[in-house]
């Protein structure tokens, strides 16, 4: 079982609308696409000077293969849809983790 984190830089301004747009289009986006247990949590150890809040949202998918094919054939659409909606005010990486 793997853990799909994406960490997220989220400028104040736009924090109320990219939290509804997460809860009420990315999850079930991602959920459709075969992941599972979201979770949305808040990142702490932030530095001082950061602008913004920092934000994780994590899923479970089973295999690798699923993944790759999900990056493969979805990814792209949306990450495409956050960019057009909240531009530079949104970063984001992602990381795999494996549940051990």
């Amino acid at each position: 079982m793997l853990i799909y984190n994406t960490t997220y830089l989220v400028s104040d301004r736009q924090y109320g609308p990219w939290s509804k747009w997460i809860r009420e289009k990315h999850i079930p986006f991602m959920l459709e696409c075969g992941f599972s247990n979201p979770q949305i949590a808040k990142v702490l150890n932030v530095h001082e000077d950061q602008e913004g809040t920092s934000v994780t949202v994590q899923y479970h998918i089973s295999d690798l293969y699923k993944l790759e094919l999900w990056d493969e054939e979805f990814a792209e659409q949306i990450q495409s849809e956050m960019a057009s909606r909240f531009g530079a005010e949104v970063l984001s990486f992602s990381t795999v983790l494996e549940i051990l």
